[in-house]
């Protein structure tokens, strides 16, 4: 339940499951602020069993498979053997702590918040005390003292442990500096004495003297003495109740009935509003998330651009490598042909170098064959006969 004005600093009680506690003692024809008995045989009617199956996946979505949880909710202090078969279902093994309060406080508060009349706001806690005490009896249990848990909370959480064997997960020497921020008396507005209830007009027998042997219990240990004086209280209250409340059931069931269909609803929009605050904080955080991705989009698309101008300049490089290589290729091309032309007319002068070789082999045979001729030897003298003349 969210916080509000009257509870600053919240209520720790689970919205879901008050809307069917709520919807529960409507079905059994009651409400939050009747102080009459449940009837019983509608509680535990096929008219009931939607509900029962509601609350009991309510707490299964709630706490899952934790090894230690809290149910705190006032209106199970009317229905306790339903909550218990439910818990027993589910293999969970309840224990009771019960702050025991002085009752002009919680009458005080009851019209400071609801503006419920003192005589009826104590009726309420008469009735839930008695209900919550008997119905506990079976449980492991501690029963404490308000004021004295404020005063001295450590004290009261290993009395607890001890009565109930239940471990806590923080040990209060690790956990004490948030505890004693928590628990201060700002918040303490409402403030009564023994002697008040002793003295105040609207507080009947009944309601002081439960709250007496209550206290006694709260400061010492039950006995089966103060037990049966709650029991004598409790059968006292349930005559009277059946002396006195059928002349105003009617009227009182119908403004029950409207204050319950009331709170529910009001508990209803503050569940939604806390839901929607919820929303609005997870939209919030998935409107960063969408920033930063948006960022990083953009960061990538940047990189992605540059990639791109790379690839595109490593394209027009690689392009360019190919022209350059083509043009290579081609000017091979040329130096192979040229040098083809080479070879060619090289062999081509080889031979016919080859061939002037032969013909002046061929005429220097000639010509020592003409020298060492019988004809060139006797032409001897003529050509002699003919330099001589050609010198004169």
């Amino acid at each position: 339940m969210p916080s509000h004005a009257a509870n600053p600093r919240g209520f720790f009680e689970s919205a879901p499951l008050a809307l069917a506690h709520d919807e529960l003692l409507a079905l059994a024809g009651s409400s939050w602020l009747d102080w009459r008995q449940l009837d019983q045989q509608r509680m535990n009617s096929k008219a009931t069993e939607p509900c029962r199956q509601k609350i009991k996946q309510l707490l299964i979505d709630e706490f899952g498979d934790e090894p230690l949880i809290v149910i705190k909710d006032p209106r199970t202090c009317r229905f306790v053997p339903f909550m218990s078969s439910i818990l027993d279902e589910m293999n969970v093994s309840p224990v009771a702590l019960l702050p025991v309060r002085n009752p002009l406080e919680v009458a005080y508060s009851l019209r400071r918040r609801h503006n419920l009349a003192l005589p009826a706001s104590l009726l309420l806690w008469l009735r839930h005390v008695l209900e919550a005490e008997y119905h506990s009896r079976h449980m492991p249990r501690y029963i404490l003292s308000y004021e004295g848990f404020l005063a001295d909370w450590r004290k009261h959480m290993d009395r607890a442990a001890e009565k109930t064997g239940v471990a806590w997960p923080a040990q209060p020497d690790h956990s004490d500096v948030k505890i004693e921020q928590f628990l201060t008396t700002d918040l303490y507005h409402e403030r009564s004495t023994l002697e008040d209830v002793r003295n105040h007009p609207d507080v009947t027998a009944l309601v002081r003297e439960t709250y007496q042997i209550l206290t006694a219990i709260a400061a010492g240990d039950e006995d089966d003495g103060l037990l049966a004086q709650l029991d004598m209280m409790r059968t006292r209250f349930d005559e009277a109740c059946e002396t006195f409340s059928a002349a105003m059931a009617t009227e009182e069931l119908a403004v029950a009935q409207l204050h319950g269909e009331l709170g529910a609803r009001s508990t209803e929009i503050k569940w939604v509003r806390q839901e929607n605050s919820k929303l609005a904080s997870f939209l919030e955080q998935q409107s960063v998330q969408v920033r930063g991705l948006a960022d990083e989009r953009d960061a990538l698309v940047g990189f992605r651009d540059t990639l791109i101008a790379e690839r595109d300049a490593l394209v027009n490089t690689q392009a360019s490598l190919i022209a350059e290589r083509d043009a290579l290729v081609d000017t091979q091309a040329s130096s192979i042909a040229e040098r083809d032309a080479l070879v060619d007319a090289q062999a081509s002068l080889i031979a016919e170098r080859d061939a002037l070789l032969r013909d002046m082999n061929c005429i220097a045979n000639e010509r020592d064959a003409l020298l060492t001729s019988r004809s060139w030897r006797l032409t001897a003298p003529l050509r002699l006969i003919r330099r001589l003349f050609a010198r004169g």
